[in-house]
């Protein structure tokens, strides 16, 4: 019988993969919840209406928050791609949102294996050094963030991790020269392209520097020939689905031509972020290694690549931290060759400075430790339990909630279909409800999001004025992660501690 060492060393991808894996499905299991807004309400949110009230409008096309077609702003494969994993969980029998989100997050660990699979084969392809591809697989792997990350339905995750992939084909073209794998980098490209419109800041150097390396543009014409035939099809496919050809492409680019900032973000934004999803204090050190002169000629079509992505986000007055995650993958790779470069190509030698060595260390022990903290992390835990733990014990309840101090909007679908919800978002909300009478209660259940717990009794004042007594019933505190965002900034972050609360004596 082959040992596991055996094995291994007989299979480095299969045992990277792994790896990878087995993080994941922790993270399938605890890393629950949702980090940004768009993690929910522009994509489980649209697939979830889609399952409950079906595709298309009265004209026939695709619907988008029960909204017409002519709003849609982005393509909506990523979000069909969704709505299609609901279905078979409908079909096995699964009709919660919550149950669902395991079999999702599930597809999404599967996904997020793209970028650890290409960090490899760029490795080996680049080095030369199976030891230095499984180097990269496992810093892929278990990179804090990404397992995090994959299991999130950001479009900005899905997109980087095919890009990656694009570049995989672009790097074995220039292994051998076959025009068919420029052909598949391209509809790769064009794929990611439909998942993130973005990554065109990325792809635009690309056949450029196509052109510059190979002495000749046919290969950039092959690239970008199957890079435009995948756009085209997407095209098409709006044509189908939203009744005009790349309807979705040009209201996503009229909607955003001179939009202005949303939000207060810090001067270079997105270098700060890198730095820090890099991991310090390596993260300091890969800039200057892999802006060496002899690495980015050598390495010309990933750096330029993921220099032109970070510039051009930069340039753009709206800007959010999660835009810089397509680029990430491409980013930490770029890093791993760096290094290698420095080692074997500049120094010739395979021995680690000592200085360089310290460094790793330090910045894998932080890494450790943040791969723990983020893979059993909950996010927005409080806005989610309260609805799993209405569905399973009154479905069809009348249920206010009060949040006018935390304006968050409280992903509903959790609740399933049967729920009867009211917002109040503002306290002037309440007036339209007098004191109690005598009868049967307005409603069923309140759930109190107060912006701190001192909070919490002049909340139950103003509502027991108008409802009469409410007893507590089910208290949901915040996650860890919730939490710790929270006191580091807690005039941004909310803690999402959630009340459930009835009128007294009336829970079962």
């Amino acid at each position: 019988m082959i040992s596991l060492k055996e094995w291994v060393k007989a299979h480095p991808l299969g045992a990277v993969l792994a790896a990878a894996i087995a993080v994941r499905l922790l993270a399938v299991i605890w890393s629950q919840g949702f980090i940004h807004s768009d993690d929910h309400f522009e994509t489980v949110s649209v697939a979830w209406d889609w399952l409950t009230s079906g595709l298309s409008g009265d004209d026939g096309f695709l619907t988008w928050k029960h909204k017409g077609a002519e709003t849609i702003t982005r393509f909506p494969l990523y979000t069909l791609f969704l709505f299609g994993q609901m279905k078979l969980c409908q079909w096995l029998g699964i009709d919660t949102l919550g149950a669902m989100m395991y079999v999702i997050r599930f597809v999404h660990a599967l996904l997020s294996l793209v970028p650890v699979w290409a960090a490899f084969q760029i490795a080996r392809t680049v080095t030369g050094s199976v030891r230095w591809a499984v180097a990269a697989g496992l810093v892929m792997s278990f990179h804090f963030a990404l397992p995090f990350l994959g299991m999130r339905n950001l479009i900005e995750v899905v997109g980087g991790g095919i890009w990656l992939a694009a570049l995989v084909y672009l790097y074995r073209y220039h292994d051998d020269k076959r025009i068919f794998w420029l052909n598949v980098a391209g509809t790769l490209t064009g794929l990611a392209w439909m998942i993130r419109f973005q990554i065109a800041f990325a792809v635009l150097p690309v056949p450029l520097l196509l052109w510059w390396r190979e002495q000749h543009i046919r290969p950039a014409a092959h690239y970008s020939g199957a890079v435009v035939a995948t756009i085209l099809l997407s095209g098409l496919a709006d044509w189908w689905l939203l009744g005009g050809f790349a309807r979705s492409t040009f209201t996503g680019l009229a909607r955003n031509f001179g939009l202005q900032a949303h939000y207060h973000t810090i001067p270079l934004l997105y270098f700060v972020m890198l730095v820090l999803l890099l991991v310090p204090p390596i993260s300091l050190v890969m800039p200057f290694l892999a802006f060496r002169r002899r690495f980015v000629r050598e390495q010309a079509l990933l750096v330029w690549s993921s220099v032109s992505f970070v510039v051009f986000h930069t340039l753009h007055p709206l800007q959010q931290e999660r835009y810089v995650f397509p680029i990430v993958p491409a980013v930490i790779v770029m890093g791993i060759l760096a290094v290698w470069h420095y080692l074997n190509r500049d120094r010739q030698t395979a021995l680690l400075p000592q200085w360089l060595k310290l460094t790793a260390w330090a910045s894998l022990a932080v890494n450790m430790a943040l791969l723990f903290f983020f893979t059993f992390a909950y996010g927005h835990k409080g806005m989610i339990e309260p609805l799993r733990w209405l569905q399973d014990t009154a479905p069809d309840a009348r249920v206010m909630f009060v949040q006018p101090e935390v304006k968050r909007w409280v992903p509903m679908e959790y609740g399933g279909k049967s729920l009867r919800p009211v917002y109040v978002r503002e306290w002037e909300s309440l007036r339209q409800w007098s004191p109690s009478q005598a009868g049967e209660p307005e409603f069923d259940y309140f759930v109190i999001y107060p912006k701190t717990d001192t909070r919490l009794p002049a909340y139950l004042d103003s509502l027991e004025i108008r409802f009469g007594p409410l007893e507590l019933v089910e208290q949901i505190p915040p996650s860890y992660y919730d939490r710790t965002l929270h006191l580091l900034n807690p005039g941004h972050n909310d803690d999402f501690a959630a009340y459930v609360y009835c009128p007294a004596g009336g829970h079962q």
